[in-house]
């Protein structure tokens, strides 16, 4: 398992140019700025701190040089990890992310289950045929628990679609002491700093699709 560069925590590429590693360094720190979370109980200093180092070794082109042949050395990259992991061994760990993946999973699953019947809908609640009711409110009933599972670990509901829980179980999986909350800017700046215009708007169009569609069959549930 690969530990979480800087490249990662910054969202970037490794071919990343200074331009770009700029871009998504202020990204970060306007998004862990104080003032923009300051209704969270979240302290966002370590964050921006972390991002600010980040930063700073890799905007300089000879610690960028000699960070990048660290990275790409097993045994040393293996011999720093152990050592920061000496070092911080009062770091907690964040809570497994695999079980709200799964649930976010699940869901996905279930909306698509419930998508063909939501296509052939132009009907109001009273004109739902009985037969796609009865499915439907079954589908809600199973989401309900995914739902709960996921608002249990406070993951915002922005974040339940496949494109973004793949994208964090991966990056937890390969730094699991990073709070999830330095998780969700990661994957912020990863759409902003590696993803087009047209791809973005793809994502956030599929994620608001399954979104409403796990609306409308929720909504099923209230009118069975």
């Amino acid at each position: 398992m690969k530990d979480c560069t800087y490249y990662d925590m910054l969202g970037v590429p490794m071919d990343a140019t200074d331009e770009e590693i700029t871009n998504a360094k202020n990204f970060l720190v306007k998004k862990f700025h104080p003032d923009a979370n300051i209704d969270t109980d979240y302290d966002t200093t370590p964050y921006i701190q972390n991002v600010l180092q980040a930063y700073r070794i890799l905007i300089d082109p000879k610690n960028r040089r000699i960070y990048d042949r660290r990275i790409r050395n097993p045994i040393r990259r293996d011999r720093d990890s152990e050592r920061m992991n000496r070092s911080a061994n009062n770091t907690p760990l964040s809570p497994n992310f695999a079980p709200f993946w799964e649930s976010a999973n699940k869901l996905n699953e279930l909306v698509g289950a419930g998508s063909d019947l939501l296509k052939t809908k132009r009907w109001g609640k009273q004109d739902i045929p009985e037969e796609n009711l009865e499915e439907l409110s079954q589908l809600a009933s199973e989401a309900e628990v995914h739902i709960r599972v996921l608002e249990s670990g406070d993951i915002p509901r922005k974040y339940w679609y496949s494109h973004s829980m793949n994208w964090l179980l991966f990056q937890w999986s390969q730094n699991r002491d990073l709070p999830y909350i330095m998780l969700y800017a990661m994957y912020d700046s990863y759409l902003e700093q590696n993803k087009t215009t047209l791809e973005k708007k793809k994502i956030m169009n599929q994620c608001a699709a399954f979104l409403a569609n796990l609306d409308k069959i929720m909504a099923c549930q209230q009118i069975s």
